[in-house]
């Protein structure tokens, strides 16, 4: 089997974070062709390394998202050469898990394209950090149709709109099959019944309603690690929310069995909030 996949990368240092070299090593050691593309200048010292892991580098002006990047990077290959194609991104750490069982997964066997969470923002869809395109989805004129279509949006909330909601959707209307590994309404329940009741909900000072979910990676995020889930949100680490802070962030990862290289990464870091 053919494979390739296109890695997002955005950071404010030139230096590419210690985080970022092992998931892309993880993503080789599945037989991935790795093309990296970064909206972000790149120090020489992590270009040289970064080239012994991908075999293609490219820096390109810090315009559009993570689907502007994509999309530059589905330029330089023949998709119709390979038999599968994964889309990732620079907003997750890990993997905390092996990667390879996540193929295995039953939930997602007969599906033309899958991901890891799903959210209901807009309409339901899968979150695009992690993304896998099998070869009915990747080789339809309907993926050419989508890709040539993407704009260098620069605001977010149109990116969401347009692009990552609107992804699934332009596929699913074709008759294209997906679902996500950690569907977001078990998480949900799964969180519910550890807290044992409504009221232990408050501790995040939320409100739960499992027709229209909050988004598990960042609200739900240890309860996706204990089910399985390989990543956690860049963001949390990075930042203070109300459902958690970068000391909890910090102590799922360990509980989560952190990896001797990422638990070196992260050593010298002293978590806020």
């Amino acid at each position: 089997m053919k494979r390739l996949a296109i890695y997002a990368h955005y950071d404010s240092s030139p230096s590419v974070a210690g985080h970022v070299f092992f998931y892309l090593r993880k993503i080789a050691e599945l037989g991935f062709q790795i093309s990296f593309v970064s909206n972000s200048e790149i120090s020489t010292a992590s270009e040289t390394s970064l080239k012994k892991i991908c075999e293609r580098v490219i820096v390109r002006e810090n315009s559009g998202l993570d689907f502007a990047m994509w999309q530059r990077g589905l330029a330089e290959y023949d998709r119709l050469q390979f038999d599968e194609l994964l889309l990732t991104n620079s907003s997750i750490i890990g993997p905390v898990q092996p990667l390879a069982p996540l193929w295995q997964n039953p939930a997602v066997a007969d599906c033309d394209f899958w991901g890891l969470t799903d959210n209901n923002e807009l309409n339901h869809h899968l979150q695009s950090y992690f993304l896998v395109f099998r070869k009915p989805a990747l080789h339809s004129p309907r993926f050419a149709d989508f890709w040539q279509a993407v704009l260098p949006y620069k605001n977010k909330p149109q990116v969401i709109r347009s692009y990552e909601a609107g992804l699934t959707l332009w596929f699913e209307e074709a008759g294209f099959k997906w679902k996500a590994i950690y569907s977001q309404y078990e998480i949900w329940r799964l969180f519910l019944r550890s807290r044992g009741s409504l009221r232990k909900a408050a501790d995040f000072g939320l409100r739960y309603d499992l027709k229209n979910p909050l988004n598990t990676t960042l609200y739900a995020p240890d309860i996706l690690l204990q089910s399985g889930m390989p990543f956690l949100k860049a963001a949390l680490l990075k930042n203070c929310f109300s459902a958690a802070n970068q000391r909890r962030a910090f102590a799922w990862l360990k509980k989560a069995n952190l990896p001797a290289e990422l638990e070196e990464v992260f050593a010298s870091r002293s978590p806020g909030c």
